[in-house]
């Protein structure tokens, strides 16, 4: 297989839109300017740019599977050459290959991103909803799900003058087989969590010496994993002390308690104690044979007392995960998981659609999208259900290897969504990161910069010791 590139050099467009239709593939690029074609090849893919015509062809074995072309002078405003590239792209994979997708040639992480930056820029949301159905393919449901992420995100952004802080405690009880999250492959002893948290603390002065240069406000703080309560409460306590200590209060602090087995009611008053008025408790699913089989060690019970034990607490805002497609689980599962969801009136449910990540133990055992959950009827009966709770989306991201690629989907009671969230999603404020895997992402008007952390927690620990 083939990418043929005239005239241009966009290639990471063409490859983005290629992995669409054949993801996982492995293509060789030609740059016609520096070498010769082999039009006998299996299967070409052809991008050229002509003065001010775009042309998109496929090819197998010298027979033509799809053509298009697109000229330049008559463009929209919703549209740029590197867009119309990948949309003629799209075009022609779409006919030679019989396939299309919910979000048509849109392949950002971001959807809502783009449709904010049309909002901004005095758009009417019933021409935006046109362009995405009919320019670029997006079904109507996915596009209208944008429109109303990015008039959340509007209504929701940070002031510019604030900074968000993520903290990663990347320890977990055990692995899920979907996990490809930077998290040990096997529970860390307590040497190294008392190791790494040591390394964190110091961390979180160099951070909040940088916050102080910067004069920003923190808006947020967010803990996440891994698990963060799988810490000791004596580690739980020194790492919430030296946030505290560093960062002061925030608008919103929120901890990641994703395995229920790992909340005890010490550990829910410690974060009481410390400020802490956000915490997520994520089931992922409600069935226990499910449970089993992805790699937890708590059951559905287990969930129900750790979010009773939340509420009784003092956690008026909480967050539950569910995921559509975990293998075997069927639109039933979804329901009755959503059933129960809606006795428990969380403030927030967030909505992930499985990923066969590389790293992931799903991907180790070659599990394919036809051998999972028909998604499609999944995320409708979660949606449908949040809707009925009084939940409206809030903010909205995709990943790669997502099974159907589909999307993930956080949904808030009004006055509850996560400013954390809609900061990082919505790439509008700063985050300064702190621990292994974590990213500092600056964000600067239209410029954004990353520094990244070591992932493994032994080389962040080396690095920090130094």
């Amino acid at each position: 297989m083939l990418y043929v590139l005239h005239n241009h050099g966009h290639i990471n467009e063409l490859q983005t839109m290629v992995q669409v239709f054949f993801p996982n593939e492995k293509f060789n690029a030609v740059d016609v300017r520096h070498e010769t074609i082999d039009r006998e090849a299996a299967f070409i893919i052809e991008s050229r740019m002509d003065l001010d015509i775009i042309f998109a062809g496929v090819y197998q074995k010298n027979k033509c599977l799809a053509e298009y072309s697109w000229d330049l002078n008559n463009i929209s405003p919703f549209l740029n050459e590197r867009r119309v590239i990948m949309l003629c792209l799209y075009h022609v994979l779409q006919q030679a290959v019989g396939a299309s997708t919910p979000w048509g040639a849109l392949t950002g992480i971001r959807p809502s991103k783009l449709v904010r930056e049309w909002l901004d820029n005095h758009h009417h949301e019933a021409e935006i909803l046109t362009t995405l159905t009919e320019t670029y393919w997006v079904c109507k449901e996915k596009a209208q799900l944008a429109i109303t992420v990015a008039h959340a995100e509007k209504r929701l952004t940070p002031p510019p003058a604030t900074i968000g802080i993520y903290v990663s405690i990347p320890f977990c009880p055990t692995r899920c087989i979907y996990c490809s999250f930077n998290t040990a492959h096997k529970p860390a002893g307590i040497d190294l969590q008392e190791q790494y948290s040591a390394a964190l603390i110091r961390e979180c002065f160099e951070k909040a010496a940088q916050a102080r240069a910067m004069g920003a406000t923190i808006s947020s703080i967010y803990i996440g994993g891994g698990t963060p309560t799988i810490l000791s409460e004596n580690l739980l306590e020194k790492v919430l002390n030296a946030i505290g200590e560093n960062f002061g209060s925030a608008t919103e602090y929120t901890v990641e308690a994703g395995r229920p087995d790992t909340l005890t009611p010490a550990k829910l008053k410690l974060m009481r104690q410390y400020g802490v008025n956000r915490i997520a408790v994520n089931p992922q699913t409600l069935n226990d044979k499910t449970l089993s089989a992805i790699g937890r060690v708590h059951t559905s019970a287990d969930f129900f007392t750790a979010f009773e034990a939340a509420r009784e607490a003092g956690f008026a805002c909480i967050n539950t995960d569910l995921i559509a497609g975990l293998p075997d689980e069927t639109a039933d599962d979804m329901h009755r998981s959503m059933e129960a969801l809606a006795k428990l009136a969380p403030e927030n449910i967030t909505i992930h659609t499985l990923a066969v990540k590389r790293a992931s133990i799903l991907k180790d055992k070659g599990v394919i999208a036809s051998s999972l959950s028909p998604i499609a009827e999944m995320l409708s009966i979660a949606s449908k259900a949040c809707a009925q709770m009084g939940l409206s989306p809030y903010y909205l991201y995709r990943q790669k290897n997502m099974v159907g690629l589909f999307e993930n989907v956080g949904y808030s009671k009004p006055n509850h969504e996560c400013l954390y969230n809609i900061g990082m999603m919505a790439e509008v404020q700063t985050i300064l990161g702190i621990g292994a895997g974590a990213v500092t992402k600056y964000v600067e008007g239209n410029k954004i910069s990353r520094e990244f952390n070591a992932k493994n927690p032994e080389i962040y620990i080396e690095r920090r010791c130094k």
